[in-house]
């Protein structure tokens, strides 16, 4: 029997190659489904989009109160004299490269005041380390845009902001409390959030809600779809209280489409322009007011003074309006007014419906560019 097999794979050594081919395929075929199953969309689309995710290092000058010691120790001890002084700090958040230029795209908080700027430090995933300029600034969208010189730079693929599901995957690249590149992954939970009233100086507003972990740190980072692309900036979270700092899985995006619009902006300006209504003064109405008005309710906001021919004014708006929808989104009150009026850039239009004695009217409101001598106003 021995002989016989031995003449058998002398006689057919083809045969025996394949049986040790199939001896070893089935585990080498494992393994190579493993592999290939643990490179999913997610992996992928950080691997394309996180290259071009930086570290932003804004070192800059802030006022400070300094300690000035007078000649009587006990008075020293107790009651120091603090007189204004000046010192060097440095924070740090995130960005990302747009385009071939060098151009960042980030938060307009995290680079602070321009006019206090000392130095911008950009550290890429490669490695490189690059000094970049400050181009531009839009404090009412909370974005910035910076600049660094070279070669060769990775580039995020930029989505649509329109495009966007409820409950689909949502990926935050940042440097979270400047630890360097950091991934975090969860949903879109939410879209078009609105705030009336400022966070941190800035009126947000269609913001992107996500639970992927946002922390300090990720503040003009990139929202990520599974696609690859990026949908959103990241710019706020919820703590849950004021001496809390980290992620409760509540944080939120500037669209991207708001952003495109900010760098189209600085590219045909060179900084964005400031949009002006002519609306110098609006007003809460009380109840006694909207009695008066003969208005069921106190939502609304009260137009007090308007500029003459100002876009406001072309636009038929008149003392003692009541705006209560904006582009059909209902007016509680003139923080809500405000903020929306703020989301409109200079030559877009939006609709105001208000009442005018009792008749409701709709006004086409164009809005231009602030002149020079009405900044002071807003």
């Amino acid at each position: 029997m021995i002989t016989s097999r031995r003449r058998f794979a002398g006689r057919c050594p083809f045969a025996v190659t394949v049986a040790l081919l199939l001896l070893y395929a089935g585990p080498l075929m494992a393994v190579d489904a493993i592999s290939a199953s643990r490179r999913t969309a997610v992996v992928q689309a950080i691997e394309r989009v996180q290259p071009a995710v930086v570290s932003v290092h804004v070192t800059y000058r802030e006022r400070v109160l300094v300690r000035r010691f007078r000649q009587d120790p006990f008075f020293d001890l107790f009651a120091p004299f603090m007189v204004p002084g000046e010192r060097d700090r440095t924070s740090t958040g995130s960005g990302f490269i747009v385009d071939q230029a060098g151009h960042i795209l980030t938060n307009a908080h995290v680079v602070g005041d321009p006019e206090r700027l000392l130095r911008i430090d950009i550290a890429l995933p490669d490695g490189r380390s690059l000094e970049a300029r400050h181009v531009a600034s839009d404090h009412a969208f909370d974005l910035a845009v910076l600049q660094v010189g070279a070669q060769d730079l990775p580039v995020a693929p930029l989505g649509d902001s329109s495009d966007i599901l409820i409950g689909e995957w949502a990926i935050a690249i940042g440097n979270p409390f400047d630890l360097g590149p950091t991934a975090s992954i969860g949903l879109v939970s939410a879209l078009n959030r609105n705030f009336t009233k400022p966070q941190n100086g800035y009126y947000y507003r269609n913001m992107i809600q996500t639970d992927a972990a946002i922390n300090p740190g990720n503040s003009g980072g990139a929202l990520v779809n599974a696609a690859g692309e990026v949908i959103g900036v990241n710019s706020f979270i919820y703590t849950g209280g004021d001496y809390s700092i980290g992620s409760i899985g509540i944080g939120f995006a500037i669209p991207i489409n708001a952003a495109r619009s900010f760098l189209v902006e600085v590219e045909q300006h060179g900084q964005p322009r400031q949009p002006w209504t002519g609306i110098l003064y609006l007003q809460d109405l009380t109840r006694v007011l909207a009695e008066q008005l003969s208005l069921a309710s106190t939502d609304g906001a009260l137009v007090v003074q308007i500029t003459p021919d100002s876009p406001a004014d072309e636009a038929g708006l008149e003392r003692g309006d009541v705006i209560l929808a904006v582009n059909q989104e209902r007016v509680r009150n003139v923080d809500d007014a405000i903020a929306m009026l703020k989301g409109f850039r200079v030559d877009e239009e939006c609709y105001l419906d208000v009442i005018r004695f009792g008749e409701a009217i709709r006004l086409r409101l164009r809005l231009a560019e602030m002149p020079q001598s009405r900044r002071r106003w807003n």
